[in-house]
């Protein structure tokens, strides 16, 4: 359990995710990203303040309408469409990328005799 902080103190990274219930690489992610205000003390720790922390995590909080949109019909068919364009552009990328690795390792391999060769 926390223990007793003065209102308005400034909190770890540790404490500050206990207290919003998530873990402490999301906090020093959202740190490194400029998403939450953070400063260093002159002992190179991070401190947040309880202002800044609960600006955080509101703005993480999206209402339940934008974050999960009821699917119509029409989105449907159009969705379907989409994800069957995209899954024929992977495939193709993902046969352009074989061969590139095939073209790279040819390349590799040749060096590689090549160094052989000339240091003999």
């Amino acid at each position: 359990m926390p223990s007793e902080r003065p209102v308005g103190t400034p909190m770890s990274p540790a404490h500050a995710a206990q207290s919003k219930n998530v873990s402490r690489r999301t906090i020093m992610r959202a740190i490194e990203n400029h998403e939450l205000k953070a400063r260093r003390d002159n002992r190179n720790h991070w401190k947040i303040t309880p202002e800044d922390l609960d600006k955080w995590a509101d703005a993480q909080s999206a209402p339940m309408s934008e974050a999960h949109p009821m699917p119509s019909p029409q989105d449907s068919v159009e969705t379907l469409a989409r994800v069957a364009a995209l899954e024929a552009e992977n495939s193709q990328l993902r046969e352009r990328l074989s061969e590139i690795r095939e073209d790279r390792d040819a390349w590799k391999e040749m060096a590689q005799r090549r160094r052989r060769w000339f240091w003999r």
